[in-house]
């Protein structure tokens, strides 16, 4: 199975549905940190196959 591509803001929605932007991208372990939005916004940190869909592209 392929990854997603995505990179630095983009918005992605992840396997459990929540929605974020991509604030950070890690090749070393390789996951991305991404800003969950909502009422509180949340920073987790996630691994590249996580990501489900990207909602948005940044340009």
């Amino acid at each position: 199975m392929s990854r997603i591509k995505a990179k630095l803001f983009d918005i992605v929605r992840l396997k459990d549905g929540r929605e974020g932007t991509i604030v950070e991208v890690y090749d070393e372990p390789p996951g991305f940190e991404v800003e969950i939005s909502g009422a509180v916004p949340d920073l987790v940190t996630v691994k590249y196959d996580e990501v489900v869909e990207v909602i948005w592209a940044a340009p």
